[in-house]
This record gives structure tokens, sequence and C-alpha cells, in this order.
């Protein structure tokens, strides 16, 4: 006991302030701050990915719609210009072009059309950052010159000269036509094989494989008629549209249309002999003489009537003799 009486005071030991409880550090503010600026650039790149996604779809498909009118529009040259820019344009419009952002040109001495076309794309999470639209542009050339090669003549050879568009030409001879027999040579080829047979089925269906300027080929001799008759009935007989195609309004791919090949000369040929490639040429096929359409009779002259027209076909160096073909060049 003390003094006065009393029990000793018990004294604690006092702990030192924790100052951090007292005054905390507040790191909220911080992390929004951070949050919001990431959610920005997430947002930024989200408007790209979705935007630019966007444009590359809309520009895509405004390559293929300036293709497609391209093509379509060269298939009218170099004769009809005018007829060209039409078909580039309705090509064009139906394919998802904007007519108000739509060029057509025919250039390169008619041997050209350029087709170019525009259109405003509305983008979406753009315009977050003040971008409402983006201008998305597509051009094609395409391109029309003469057939170097193809895939699918009928087996006639036919002497170059200066065909003129819409009169008749034999494109086989008969014995009996004129200017008559080329030492057993009637114009009749040996297209892939020889033989009646094949020389039928290549009246009927062209020979499948690709010819070109330069090459030779061999004669078939002898008139044929039969064969010669049958094929070209098959031909006739194939066109089915109504009305039926005439040389001057014939629907494309019809199975009168034939391509022949253009060959020097038949004087030097004697026999089965080999002749040599110089172009091509299209006519439409308007059937037999001499032996009608049945395989019978003697005489089997082939008649076609000569065409200008343009065809998918490789393009190069090669005479003009009305046949063309097409290609996109950019």
């Amino acid at each position: 006991m003390t003094r006065w009486g009393c029990t000793a005071l018990q004294y604690k030991t006092l702990k030192p302030l924790n100052l951090k409880k007292m005054h905390p550090t507040d790191d909220t503010g911080a992390a929004l701050v951070m949050t919001a600026l990431f959610l920005t650039v997430l947002l930024g790149f989200s408007a790209l990915v979705i935007d630019i996604g966007l444009l590359y779809i809309n520009r895509l498909a405004l390559v293929n719609a300036v293709d497609a009118a391209a093509l379509a529009g060269v298939q009218d040259l170099p004769y009809s210009p005018t007829m060209a820019i039409e078909s580039a344009k309705q090509y064009a419009t139906t394919n998802g072009a904007d007519k108000n952002g739509l060029s057509v040109l025919v250039q390169n001495g008619d041997h050209e059309v350029k087709v170019t076309a525009s259109k405003n794309v509305e983008l979406y999470l753009a315009r977050l950052f003040g971008i409402t639209n983006q201008k998305v542009t597509a051009s094609a050339t395409a391109q029309v010159g003469s057939i170097s090669a193809y895939v699918g003549v009928a087996p006639f050879g036919v002497v170059k000269q200066d065909f003129i568009y819409g009169e008749q030409y034999l494109l086989k001879y008969g014995p009996h036509s004129n200017p008559g027999r080329y030492h057993g040579n009637f114009g009749a080829l040996a297209l892939g094989g020889k033989g009646a047979n094949h020389y039928r089925e290549n009246i009927k269906h062209g020979h499948q494989a690709r010819l070109a300027v330069g090459d030779w080929v061999d004669t078939e001799p002898g008139n044929i008629a039969g064969p010669t008759a049958e094929g070209v009935k098959y031909r006739v007989d194939e066109c089915q549209h109504y009305p039926k195609c005439t040389w001057d309004k014939f629907v494309p791919g019809c199975s009168r249309l034939v391509v022949v090949p253009v060959i020097r000369t038949l004087e030097e040929a004697h026999g089965r002999d080999s002749v040599e490639i110089v172009g091509f040429a299209a006519f439409f096929l308007e059937g037999t003489i001499g032996g009608g359409n049945n395989g019978k009779g003697s005489d089997s002259a082939v008649v076609g009537r000569f065409l200008r027209t343009v065809l998918p076909g490789e393009l190069g160096d090669a005479g003009d003799y009305g046949l063309k073909g097409y290609k996109l060049v950019n």
C-alpha cells in the first residue's frame, strides 16, 4: 500500500500510433483512371477491327462488281463502244455499285473498257471518334484482242481471206461445190485423231484441246459426207432457244456458233497432209448442202455465215479474222 492507503496504479506501456491507419493511402481513384484509359483503348481497337472489316467487305464487293462490269462491257468491243458502256454500267449497278459513283470509259482505240466505282461506307464504332463514313474505290480494266489460241474448234479448215460480215462461206467443200477439191482434201481436219468417227465427234462437240496460231494440224482427206452431215445436223438441232437463233441474232453459247481454224492454204496439201493455223474465225452454222442434213447423198458441203464476235480465249499476236478474245488487265 502506498502512503495514502491506495493500491499502486498499474501503468500499461503505450503502443506507438499507426499513422497509416489514421491517414490511409487511397488507390481507388488511380485504378478508376487506369480502367477508363484501358477501356478507351480497347474500344478504339474494337472500332478499328470492326470498321476496317466493314470497309474490307465493301471494297471486295466493289472489286467484284467492277470486274464483272469490265468483262461484260468489253465483249461489245471493238464493234459497239456505246453498247459496251451501257453493258458495263448495267452489270456494275446490278452487282451493287452506286451509279452516282460510277465511271465507264472506252479507251485504247475501242479495245479497252475501264470501270471505276466508289462508295461511301457508313461506320459504327468509329463514330465515337467523330468518323462517320469512309469512301472505298475500285477500278478494273478489260482488254479485247485477237484470239491466238482456242479450245473447242470445229474440224473445218477455212483458208485465210478477207471475210465479209454476214456473208456465206463454205467451211467444208463437197465434190461438186466451188472451188472443188484440193488433192483429195475438202477442208476437213483430223484434230486429235484420225478417222470418220473422231471427225464426227469433233463436229458435234468441238475439239477439246488447245490449238494455237503457228500449230500444224493434219487434214482429213475424202468427202466423208455422212459423218459431216450427221455432225452438223446434231449442232443445228441442239439450238433449243425460242425463237431459233439466226446469224444476226443468236444467244451467246448457241451450238450453231462454231469457231474454226483459219489455215494458210490447202493448195499445198496432198492427201493426208499438214496445214498451218494462222488464226481463228467464228461462223454461224447454217447446215449442209448437196447431201442434205440426213447424211445421204454424195455431196456434203458445210455452209456458215461469217461473224464478228467476242469470246473467251487466249489473246496474242494473231491475224484479225473477226474473232476477238478478252481478259482483265488490271
